[in-house]
């Protein structure tokens, strides 16, 4: 591969435009009552960021926030400026674990400043750029330390399975390697256009039930902040994790997507397991075992991002506030979602000997199609 070949697949330097509030004051308090908190919530919850990303698109300046929570009167009473322009909030849009505050401006402006909570607080503003994701079909995944060669066996499988052409890598903060690593070690699959973005902020704490997920912010935001910035004229866009592989026998999750009604597709989650021999269970290659016993992970989703059902927010597992959501979910697809597979962060899927495990034929053929091809 040449440097001039490299230098086209890879999109670099982009950077969020992040906002926090000042080193000492008012802070973002938790909705949840301390019942519900586990050990370490508030030192995982993200009490400072004010927001992630402001992106001019057609006319607004989009912050996408955390959850505003206590913070919102101030903000509202606070005093926005683009480019020294004094300016108003147009509108507070407010979904389940993220805020959008929009501010009118007919040009992209240089810079946001807002003069609240005693000091003024400010950032770059970032206008759109869908050029070098028009057209292709992506996926969008979000990552803190996972193996380098965990990655790219992701992207392989989905490039050969799928056709996927471009990844959208959001790095959460990886202490084992740096940007620069994930990029050359994407560089050795065969897609044709890789971004790394860095976004070393707090990925939020895990609520007791029912309340697992409601204060993990940092997810849901930055899956907003792609389809405004980057990845709205993508042919489609996946979202899937890392450890997981979509399988949709006879066609791909993208034209699954672009024939469904809509333009949006979701398929469920089932667990698969290292086969017990593997010499490394770690792999997404050693996982050829399942468990009849099983229930179905949540699904996950590909989108048009230009069809009619564009302009929904993006979550983790479905569109926030779609109707009928389930009336998407295709069972003629499905993903694998890898046991072992993992840096233990979210639970400790290693730590217990797997019982009642037997091979899956199907998930065995597949695996070997791209991780062991024959000679």
């Amino acid at each position: 591969m040449n440097t001039d070949d490299l230098t086209t697949r890879l999109v670099q330097g982009r950077t969020l435009a992040h906002a926090a509030l000042p080193a000492s004051g008012m802070r973002r308090a938790s909705k949840l009552s301390a019942k519900y908190q586990r050990e370490g919530y508030m030192q995982a919850f993200d009490a400072t960021t004010l927001w992630y990303d402001a992106i001019w698109r057609d006319g607004i300046v989009h912050l996408v926030c955390p959850k505003l929570n206590n913070l919102k009167a101030e903000v509202q009473k606070g005093a926005f400026t683009l480019d020294g322009m004094p300016v108003r909030i147009k509108r507070l849009r407010r979904f389940y674990r993220h805020d959008i505050i929009e501010l009118p401006f007919t040009t992209c402006p240089t810079e946001v400043r807002l003069k609240a909570f005693g000091t003024t607080i400010s950032s770059p503003v970032n206008g759109q750029e869908t050029a070098p994701f028009a057209g292709l079909n992506a996926a969008l995944c979000l990552s803190k330390n996972n193996d380098l060669r965990w990655i790219t066996d992701f992207a392989q499988f989905h490039v050969e399975q799928h056709g996927l052409e471009a990844l959208i890598l959001m790095d959460n903060g990886s202490t084992d390697y740096g940007i620069s690593d994930i990029e050359d070690a994407l560089s050795l699959t065969d897609l044709k256009r890789i971004m790394v973005v860095s976004t070393p902020r707090p990925y939020g704490p895990r609520g007791r039930a029912p309340y697992a997920r409601t204060e993990k912010y940092l997810q849901t935001a930055l899956f907003n902040v792609l389809r405004l910035r980057w990845l709205g004229q993508a042919r489609a866009v996946l979202s899937c994790d890392i450890d997981e592989l979509v399988h949709t026998p006879g066609t791909t999750i993208f034209d699954m997507a672009l024939k469904s009604w809509g333009g949006f597709v979701r398929v469920p989650g089932y667990w698969r397991y290292p086969d017990p021999e593997a010499a490394d269970p770690s792999l997404h290659a050693s996982h050829t075992h399942l468990k009849s016993s099983d229930k179905p992970c949540p699904t996950k989703w590909c989108i048009n991002p230009a069809g009619p059902l564009g302009g929904f927010q993006w979550d983790t597992h479905l569109l926030e506030r779609l109707p009928l959501p389930s009336l998407f979910t295709n069972k003629q697809g499905k993903f694998w979602h890898c046991r072992s597979t993992t840096t233990g962060w979210k639970s400790n899927r290693n730590a217990k000997q797997e019982t009642g495990l037997q091979p899956d034929r199907e998930t065995a053929e597949v695996l070997a199609q791209v991780f062991n091809p024959p000679a």
